[in-house]
């Protein structure tokens, strides 16, 4: 999306190191813990992320329920995290979308 952000679909603790090595200093996640079989848990992800030097952030939130005070939220870590930042979810749809609004509401 931007020399800062870059929006990615579902990730998994061993692509961590990796992610890292390409160059991003953070992630945020915006995918809730269970929302399908087999998925990572954000404690998981955290635990990879610390382990290669990567900044992390969990977000959750519904495509349905987006609220103002979530794009907020967003904002506020876009803006406190190192740069490059991975914003994932699920198919990267409802990053994409969370992303989107902050810029239209002038956050970022």
């Amino acid at each position: 999306m931007s020399d800062s952000l870059t929006i990615y679909k579902q990730i998994y603790p061993t692509q961590c190191p990796k992610i890292s090595e390409m160059g991003y200093r953070s992630i945020i996640n915006v995918r809730p813990d269970n929302e399908v079989e087999n998925q990572p848990s954000s404690q998981m992800l955290c635990s990879a992320a610390e382990k290669a030097n990567l900044n992390y952030c969990y977000l959750p939130y519904d495509a349905e329920r987006l609220s103002t005070s979530t794009v907020a939220r967003f904002a506020e870590q876009y803006h406190k995290m190192p740069k490059p930042i991975m914003l994932f979810c699920g198919s990267g749809a409802r990053a994409k979308l969370l992303y989107q609004s902050a810029l239209m509401q002038g956050l970022l």
